[in-house]
């Protein structure tokens, strides 16, 4: 799992993969999964990495049969994703206001509530 350094602001997804040295983790084989507009399909190569977002719409009605079975199994990985966030949200820390008092250590914060997500019950069985 990686967890990046707190950014603040209007930091795009792109400039956060860029700025927080996530690519340096994958390695050849290794598959990122990303939300629509997620556009690090580059970056992922360079390291033989494939990047997986769900399919779009664009002008269509309706997926094919193929994106709908691959939408399904994008879904069916990423509800942990989904459920390890939720799990960070109940620390208290982290679910609120954030003092200004702790912006030098949030980064840290946010590092230590993920270590202590992972030693709780795992999230698949």
């Amino acid at each position: 799992m990686f967890v990046s350094d707190v950014y603040e602001g209007s930091i795009s997804d792109r400039e956060l993969v860029k700025q927080s040295n996530f690519a340096e983790n994958l390695t050849l084989g290794d598959v990122v999964l990303g939300d629509r507009g997620f556009t690090i399909h580059d970056i992922c190569a360079t390291k033989g990495a494939t990047l997986v977002i769900p399919p779009f719409l664009d002008r269509r009605e309706k997926f094919t049969k193929e994106e709908l079975l691959k939408t399904k199994l994008i879904a069916k990985s990423r509800i942990h994703v989904e459920r390890f966030i939720e799990r960070m949200k109940k620390f208290k820390i982290i679910s609120g206001i954030i003092p200004l008092t702790l912006t030098p250590l949030l980064s840290q914060i946010v590092f230590v509530t993920c270590c202590l997500v992972n030693f709780q019950e795992p999230l698949v069985k």
